[in-house]
């Protein structure tokens, strides 16, 4: 399947401005974070990210509205999936760091949850045999 223009045209309206804010303040915090001396100031600029995530979030929860009750099902099983696993994992980790078994960042947790969102998904939408951009055809502009 091929994104139309009008697909990408109304993706990028709804979720351009909080994308590109995300992704600012991420370079933003990595670059200035790491040159600043520990403290408060330095924990504010890491900091940086979290009101672009909360608008990215909110974006794309106001995306999830608008699709049709199928959708927003597997959207809700893939999310519910890809939490249970991811947690399971990650707890799973933690105790493994705890007793000494591996020796594992935090950051490690992100691309845990990622993965298994995006496995979620993938596996959901198999299931349902539901393309990614079945519903996007007929969302009003």
């Amino acid at each position: 399947m091929r994104i139309s223009h009008r697909q990408w045209t109304r993706y990028l309206a709804d979720v351009g401005l909080p994308m590109l804010a995300y992704l600012l303040s991420v370079l933003g915090s990595a670059l200035f974070a790491q040159r600043m001396p520990p403290g408060p100031w330095r924990m504010l600029v890491a900091a940086l990210p979290v009101p672009a995530i909360a608008w990215l979030a909110y974006a794309e929860w106001k995306r999830l509205r608008r699709r049709d009750e199928l959708r927003q099902r597997i959207e809700l099983e893939a999310m519910t999936i890809g939490f249970g696993v991811s947690f399971a994992v990650v707890v799973a980790l933690v105790f493994l760091d705890l007793h000494g078994g591996v020796n594992i960042p935090l950051h490690v947790a992100a691309f845990v949850m990622a993965a298994c969102w995006i496995g979620a998904q993938i596996w959901v939408r198999a299931r349902y045999r539901y393309g990614w951009l079945q519903s996007d055809r007929d969302e009003p502009s």
